[in-house]
């Protein structure tokens, strides 16, 4: 809630953590060491994998995916969203792969962002991300960076400007100024929660003993979004808490509006490429909802 960042280490198995390793190998076409990975080979790799038919490039993958069946993660899911069946379990999610190269240097960088791609960020949204790792890390491993407490200045001046641009330089300058920088370096299982306004970005692949950062990455998500936040209420959960950091609030606009619309493209393609018709639920997954 205040530093719009939570990490547990230990969180996830170490057994499931080798499974999804063997598997992302595989995928990659990769049996070397993992010191030996580098930005040649494999490459830095941003495989998503969506269980959501309105998502372009979907696509599955039975062993990737039983990160939403980790218990503890789980656990960890549900209490966050204020119990079990509040989050809508889709198994939507992205691996991520950052290996060693030779030629960066070993430094924080200054490149940190939120993850909306068409302005202006969700002010209140629909959940947050947690980020697997599945091979430990050492410092400048290309690890995820951010900006603990942003979420709440951005949300603050998105309030005072509901159509700003998150990542226009001047926005994100006067957002993250200031702010300490964080790194998250850790073993395979451990595990970062981040907030929708976090700012962040991975900094630089270039560690010591040229570990790359391997993760799973799954979106934690209800299944309509948010319109309104009461502060005052006594049963909030960690996540709608976290949205109410300034105070009670009600959106002003349509913040699906984007989503939907890339949505409604993307199914007909999918059921004009397939003969198929898709399900209405994720014909309707963005819908704009209390």
């Amino acid at each position: 809630m205040k530093y719009g960042v939570a990490v547990v280490r230990n969180l996830v198995d170490k057994a499931f953590c080798d499974e999804a390793l063997d598997e992302i190998r595989r995928v990659l076409d990769e049996d070397r060491p993992l010191n030996e990975w580098t930005v040649d080979k494999p490459g830095v790799r941003f495989l998503p994998f969506y269980e959501d038919l309105g998502r372009a490039n979907f696509e599955r993958n039975a062993v990737l995916e039983k990160i939403f069946d980790q218990p503890r993660l789980r656990a960890a899911f549900e209490k966050l969203h204020g119990g079990p069946g509040k989050w809508d379990g889709v198994r939507n999610y992205t691996v991520m792969v950052k290996p060693y190269d030779p030629n960066a240097k070993a430094k924080l960088g200054n490149m940190f962002h939120e993850d909306f791609g068409t302005p202006p960020p969700a002010i209140l949204y629909r959940g947050f991300n947690a980020f697997l790792l599945v091979a430990d890390t050492e410092p400048f491993s290309g690890n995820f960076m951010c900006k603990p407490g942003s979420h709440i200045i951005a949300q603050r001046k998105l309030i005072e400007t509901p159509e700003a641009d998150g990542n226009d330089p001047p926005f994100r300058d006067a957002v993250v100024d200031g702010l300490p920088t964080y790194e998250f370096v850790g073993k395979a299982g451990d595990v970062l929660f981040w907030h929708h306004l976090l700012y962040h970005e991975g900094n630089n692949s270039h560690s010591e003993h040229h570990l790359p950062r391997v993760a799973v990455v799954g979106e934690v998500y209800r299944e309509k979004w948010l319109t309104e936040i009461d502060a005052d209420r006594t049963d909030l959960s960690p996540w709608e808490r976290s949205l109410a950091q300034n105070g009670s609030y009600k959106t002003v606009r349509d913040e699906a509006q984007a989503e939907r619309h890339q949505r409604a493209k993307q199914i007909a393609k999918f059921e004009a490429e397939h003969g198929v018709t898709v399900d209405d639920k994720w014909k309707h997954y963005s819908d704009w909802a209390g």
